[in-house]
């Protein structure tokens, strides 16, 4: 039995994505490719968030967006340009953290509400990983 040999996505066959929070970008690996994980970028101009506030409860639903988490869902970002804070909600209360260039951050199963912000003046990039893939809708 042969081997699997590397799967290429370029750039132009990535979904595109408009979360809400005002970012944008692409998920190049999903379903159709892995049916274990999916990995993409994210932009976010300041004052904009790649995904504003919210939890990786079931379903997550914004205008005709609409994301349905899987049980054990867990996400990592990677900021691969710029600048900006992660903040968490812990019962009302607003925690924050700055994040540059090279930083990451990971959610695991269950985490609190929290959004990625780019606070700064410079456009803020994001490449995320998460499993298993999720369900979206628009």
């Amino acid at each position: 039995m042969a081997k699997p040999v590397p799967k290429i996505i370029r750039s132009k066959d990535g979904l595109q994505l408009e979360p809400p929070g005002g970012g944008y970008g692409k998920r190049m690996i999903s379903s159709p490719v892995s049916g274990k994980m999916a990995m993409g970028i994210l932009y976010a101009e300041k004052g904009k968030s790649p995904h504003r506030w919210h939890t990786h409860g079931k379903m997550d639903k914004s205008g005709s967006y609409e994301i349905h988490y899987p049980r054990g869902f867990e996400e990592g970002y990677l900021i691969v340009q710029g600048e900006g804070v992660v903040q968490w909600k812990v019962n009302g209360k607003i925690y924050e953290e700055k994040m540059g260039t090279g930083d990451a951050v990971y959610f695991p199963p269950g985490v609190v509400e929290h959004q990625l912000l780019n606070n700064s003046d410079k456009p803020l990039a994001v490449v995320y990983a998460f499993a298993p893939p999720v369900k979206a809708r628009r």
